[in-house]
């Protein structure tokens, strides 16, 4: 549990440092990566380019995804203009790490490349629009793209002719089931860890809940900066660029912890050596990338390969576990958990074939999301995980509610349903030092009851017992707890009441008594109390104080049969 802590610190303060950097950037960086303009419905435009790489031109009725260069990384693509209209009036493209510089017969009309303090390679992720006048028609469109990581290719970008309106409100339909799911996979997050500080003492995995919402929140975020709308919206685009890289670098701490906390009960030196190197990686590769070293797409292969790491480790211990389990005949690791255990296990297969797919994308497509597969596959893990600890936990209080009642079954007197002896005894011993004081004894002993017993019947003898034990409840329950010690003893353990306020009680439950008449009967009921208020120069534990309450109680039962009464 400390070590657990301590990566929770050391996690929180890494996540502030980096908010508070990411804060600063955003202020100070005013020379934002952008677009550079230099002249201020959609439709493909994939077909009939010229392609220069090195000087050899190509011409292509499809573009590929992908056009092996030199070691320059840097092609050339080129197309004849046709008429401009209100309806086709750019060329809309997705730069996605690439510098990009636009011509038209030779006239730079674009450039979007680094232009910050920030040292990068890259100038950040973004939508570019090269705007098209009617003029324009007939002339040359010439888009120099030099992919700024890796070498030997260029990732082609999908191309789009029509109206900024119309390829951004085409895009946006695209990605709305995307955005969707990121935005509630964040507040999914939220829940969880309201849910845990709301009622986390009570409830199933209350360590673990935590470190799940953090994974989902931070999950979330990469998620929907993957879908690549904020270039639509806001600047400073190479930060943004950054915030994703850090959402999915340290989403990799919570989720080690949560795992180790909830299936390996924190004895995992595997998952904590996980936690450990992706936390150095954050911090490391932030350092690389603030002073120039190295830019975080450099760096993410450590990156990734700590998600898949971690993926397999969890699928193939949760399957070793339940192979086991299966084979030795005993109950599946840790079986009170075992519905989350199982959708642990599952779902984490699932999500890491997903991972897979989009690590396949992001280095050999030319896609720019790279979180299209694992987006859904990490939103149904969080909530097949979420509902299975809902359906363990619900099992576990319908348990605990029998275990419950099951003890107070076995501390309840069935016949009065006050406290038994039992109960009496273990109070009593608890009850030691400074928890005596305020309190006070009452005890209560019935009259002629083995009268009843013999004369009249068994049945009246516990219907006297009954209605006397209600009256006690009744009229003194309220000052604390009633028990029945012995057949015709009661005890009342209480609290802040004063000798007078005994005698005005006890004095209403003998008129009470007194109108309890059985025909034909030449005796009568009676309950004789005594009371005495712990007293520490002269009880050493409640014990000496029943004592004293049950002297009190006794000459009490002698004045009432001898027809006495307390006034």
């Amino acid at each position: 549990m400390a070590e657990n802590k301590r990566a929770m610190q050391i996690f929180l303060a890494e996540v502030a440092v980096l908010v508070l950097f990411f804060g600063a950037c955003f202020w100070m960086l005013r020379d934002y990566s952008g677009v550079t303009s230099k002249r201020a419905d959609r439709i493909s435009l994939d077909g009939g380019w010229e392609v220069t790489v090195s000087g050899e031109t190509v011409y292509y009725d499809k573009l590929p995804t992908a056009i092996r260069t030199s070691a320059d990384n840097m092609i050339w693509l080129s197309r004849k203009i046709s008429e401009v209209s209100g309806e086709n009036n750019v060329v809309g493209l997705f730069s996605f790490q690439k510098t990009v510089h636009a011509y038209i017969d030779g006239e730079e009309v674009l450039v979007f490349e680094n232009n910050t303090r920030a040292r990068s390679k890259m100038p950040g992720n973004s939508w570019l629009f090269v705007d098209l006048r009617p003029e324009d028609a007939g002339k040359t469109l010439t888009l120099q793209l030099h992919q700024c990581y890796g070498s030997g290719q260029v990732m082609v970008p999908v191309l789009y002719g029509g109206t900024v309106e119309g390829i951004t409100n085409s895009y946006m339909k695209e990605k709305l089931l995307l955005i969707f799911f990121s935005v509630i996979g964040v507040a999914l997050g939220v829940v969880i860890i309201m849910l845990w500080l709301v009622a986390g003492k009570s409830l199933l995995l209350s360590s673990g809940l935590p470190w799940l919402g953090m994974f989902t929140i931070v999950r979330g975020a990469w998620s929907l900066l993957e879908a690549n709308i904020y270039s639509f919206y806001v600047d400073h685009l190479l930060l943004w660029v950054w915030i994703s890289y850090i959402c999915l670098k340290t989403s990799i701490v919570p989720f080690a912890i949560f795992t180790n906390i909830t299936f390996h009960e924190g004895k995992s030196k595997f998952l904590k050596v996980i936690a450990w190197i992706a936390l150095a990686d954050t911090a490391v590769t932030t350092l690389f990338q603030l002073f120039g070293i190295a830019d975080y797409a450099d760096t993410v292969l450590v990156t990734n390969l700590s998600i898949l790491v971690l993926g397999v480790y969890v699928v193939v211990t949760g399957m070793r576990n339940m192979v086991r389990s299966r084979n030795s005949g005993a109950k599946m690791y840790n079986e009170e958990k075992r519905m989350t255990y199982i959708a642990h296990t599952v779902f984490m297969f699932v999500l890491v074939v997903l991972s897979l797919a989009d690590v396949y994308r992001f280095y050999f497509t030319s896609t720019p999301d790279i979180a299209l597969y694992s987006r859904f596959g990490y939103f149904i893990y969080v909530v097949a995980v979420l509902m299975a600890l809902i359906w363990d936990f619900a099992r576990l209080v319908s348990l605990g509610r029998q275990a419950e009642d099951i003890r107070e079954e076995a501390s309840v007197d069935p016949m009065t349903k006050l406290y038994n002896r039992a109960a009496f005894e273990k109070y009593i011993d608890s009850c030691v030092g400074r928890k005596c004081e305020n309190k006070g004894i009452i005890m209560f002993d019935l009259n002629n009851l083995k009268l009843f017993n013999d004369k009249l019947g068994h049945d009246m003898g516990d219907y006297y017992i009954k209605i006397s034990s209600e009256l006690i409840r009744d009229l003194f329950g309220k000052y604390g707890n009633m028990y029945r010690i012995g057949g015709d003893e009661f005890c009342g353990i209480v609290e802040k009441i004063s000798y007078e306020e005994f005698k005005r009680v006890k004095r209403e439950m003998e008129q009470h008594v007194d109108r309890l008449r059985v025909p034909g009967c030449d005796f009568k009921m009676g309950i004789a109390s005594g009371c005495c208020i712990f007293d520490s120069e002269k009880d050493q534990s409640l014990r000496d104080t029943m004592k004293r309450a049950d002297d009190d109680m006794y000459h009490n039962k002698v004045r009432l049969k001898n027809g006495a009464e307390i006034r």
